[in-house]
């Protein structure tokens, strides 16, 4: 995924199912001190992490 597409999906109005590593994520927040890193967290664990973009998947 690239970062267009991350800000596509959070001024989405409808759901948008994202991956990272297999597992289901909900995108918090984009970095603004780290290009390319997003905040997300993992919808079965409920874990914040910080993960790079190019890792996500829709």
């Amino acid at each position: 995924m690239n970062k267009e597409r991350v800000k596509e999906i959070l001024q989405s109005k409808g759901v948008i199912n994202v991956l990272y590593k297999n597992n289901p994520v909900w995108i918090e927040s984009i970095s603004t001190d780290r290009d390319g890193v997003i905040q997300v967290r993992n919808l079965k664990t409920d874990e914040t992490l910080m993960v790079d973009i190019k890792d996500l998947k829709d």
